[in-house]
């Protein structure tokens, strides 16, 4: 019995590496997708996201997520990061 915990618990900690290391999303939404992030302090971020087809830019901080712009479909955007 303590021979098949072992096994279960090297189990979990082999998939959660593969998980990790490959950057796998569990959870995946077609719909919404972050295009751009820029870090301004140590919990605060403008990020543009695109949602149904609509593109966002959002102030984010620790305590809130505010709109401040709906951006025209015919913004480009250069040089993308993901956060």
């Amino acid at each position: 019995m303590l021979l098949a915990l072992i096994v279960v618990l090297a189990v979990i900690i082999i998939l959660a590496s593969i998980v990790k290391r490959f950057n796998l999303k569990l959870q995946g939404n077609a719909d919404m997708k972050v295009l751009s992030a820029m870090s301004l302090g140590t919990k605060e971020r403008l990020m543009i996201v695109e949602v149904a087809g609509q593109k966002l830019l959002l102030g984010v901080t620790a305590e809130r997520i505010d709109c401040l712009k709906e951006l025209p479909d015919s913004v480009e955007l250069k040089g993308q990061q993901k956060p």
